[in-house]
């Protein structure tokens, strides 16, 4: 399942793919439309089945108590007619469940083409490149950054949730049988591009559903007054009090539920072997059965509840792609003593924060960084950080975009120690002896290279890529 789209293509596919989960268009296909649509006509629905069902029953026992010829035969018309409704009305509501089952599942699909390989290190690739395009993607100017990080919050969570599943496994650090009875690192990912591993269709797509669907509950009527006010003035990013916030979750958390079993249900067996539709329909129903258990034990895991496959990838999202009112670019790596914080008291499982940290690292994949290189501690560099499971959290992984005409320009992609690193008060001290003019120079030499009038100075340790990445020719990252 290697890509073989080219860079801006790639950036193209990612966007499409955010558009089918979640969008404010006019056509109102996108998933989480689709799931509004749900919430806003579920009532009805239920009630129009009900009408029917009460309408043949009714037709049914006059049929068997009229008298007459005469009535029977009209009380017939009428059973016959009603039996009509009634099937046109469930085929219209299946029709419209398994609609809405078909495009999760595209949507599915599409996640694990962009994010796993054949083996782990092409998953590993892909996953990063895929993180890291969402971050540099994402603005953060005022006014567009907090609705384009709610758009990329749910699928920038299900990659980390798939990426934390598969390091807990690797190490051992999962019990739950249903996961690991279904766990072979031999069979893990497919071999065949557009087939999938026993292990992607158990495993792997529950989580992605799980994670993506977390906050599908948000686009229930109630849960969107609670948030924008009866009137829809309110601003919905606002910070809200503990009592209107729990009631929040508690809604979203339940309609999430209804919506994943009564809006989406699961797919239909085609085939006429019986034997065949109950095996199928039972492994249908164990998927869902766990996608349950990972959305109820993330509202409060345990330290070994699967819930944390989720739960530990919910709060760095909301760190790293914050819809707060304000968001200061320079806490990013803050997040992990957010992370280890929840563990010390209990949100979160210990062992499981701990390999998400050496997972993600304490630099946000496609975060820019400043540095230094180790033999020449006269000039500083620009990178950006590219690959998750750095070798020590505090040494990411980084890609140069910036050199000097001296430099060789095949040293790329590098570890990033942390005495070279900006971000941290030492190395920042090599450059303090350095004239103003000096320093000038080299960041207008790093301003003509990154195409970036906007670019920190380099006692701020690192710097936002968004503008860069929008570049087309800035894009080929991972090649």
């Amino acid at each position: 399942m290697a890509s073989t789209l080219s860079d801006s293509d790639y950036t193209q596919s990612v966007q499409t793919l955010l558009n089918q989960i979640q969008q404010n268009s006019t056509r109102k296909d996108s998933f989480f439309e689709l799931a509004q649509i749900y919430y806003t006509s579920c009532q009805a629905d239920a009630g129009a089945l009900r009408t029917c069902q009460e309408n043949l029953k009714g037709a049914t026992e006059y049929y068997l108590s009229a008298e007459t010829d005469s009535k029977r035969e009209y009380a017939q018309q009428q059973v016959k007619k009603f039996q009509h409704e009634l099937k046109l009305e469930e085929h219209k509501q299946f029709t419209d469940r398994q609609h809405r089952y078909k495009c999760l599942a595209n949507i599915c699909v599409n996640i694990l083409r962009l994010t796993e390989g054949k083996n782990q290190q092409q998953t590993e690739l892909k996953s990063s490149k895929l993180l890291a395009t969402l971050f540099m993607l994402s603005s953060t100017d005022v006014g567009k950054r907090q609705c384009m990080h709610q758009l990329f919050k749910p699928l920038y969570k299900a990659v980390l949730s798939l990426r934390l599943l598969d390091k807990l496994l690797v190490e051992d650090k999962l019990t739950n049988t249903y996961i690991t009875s279904r766990f072979d690192p031999a069979t893990r990912y497919s071999k065949d591009p557009g087939r999938y591993s026993q292990f992607q269709l158990d495993v792997a797509i529950p989580v992605i559903i799980a994670a993506l669907l977390q906050d599908v509950g948000m686009q229930h009527p109630e849960t969107q007054r609670l948030l924008k006010g009866a009137d829809g003035t309110q601003d919905e990013f606002r910070i809200l009090d503990r009592e209107t916030r729990t009631l929040l979750l508690i809604i979203n958390h339940e309609q999430t539920q209804d919506f994943i079993k009564n809006g989406i249900g699961i797919s239909e067996y085609e085939g006429n072997d019986p034997d065949k539709k109950q095996r199928y329909e039972k492994k249908q129903a164990n998927r869902m059965k766990f996608v349950f258990g990972l959305l109820t034990d993330a509202v409060k895991p345990t330290e070994d509840s699967i819930g944390n496959i989720i739960k530990i990838p919910q709060i760095y999202s909301s760190f790293i792609l914050s819809t707060k009112p304000i968001y200061r670019f320079l806490d990013l790596p803050n997040v992990i003593s957010v992370l280890k914080n929840s563990a010390k008291h209990g949100f979160i499982c210990s062992h499981a924060c701990e390999s998400f940290i050496e997972l993600v690292g304490h630099f946000p994949l496609g975060l820019g960084m400043l540095y230094l290189l180790p033999h020449k501690q006269d000039n500083y560099y620009y990178a950006i950080v590219t690959r998750l499971n750095p070798k020590h959290p505090n040494s990411p992984t980084c890609r140069r975009v910036t050199s000097l005409d001296c430099d060789n320009e095949d040293e790329k992609d590098f570890t990033l120690l942390e005495d070279n690193n900006l971000f941290y008060e030492q190395p920042k001290q090599h450059l303090e002896s350095l004239s103003q003019e000096a320093l000038n120079t080299l960041r207008e030499i790093h301003i003509h290279q990154l195409s970036e009038t906007k670019l920190p100075d380099y006692n701020e340790g690192f710097w936002n890529p968004h503008r860069y990445f929008s570049i087309n020719k800035h894009q080929a990252l991972w090649s």
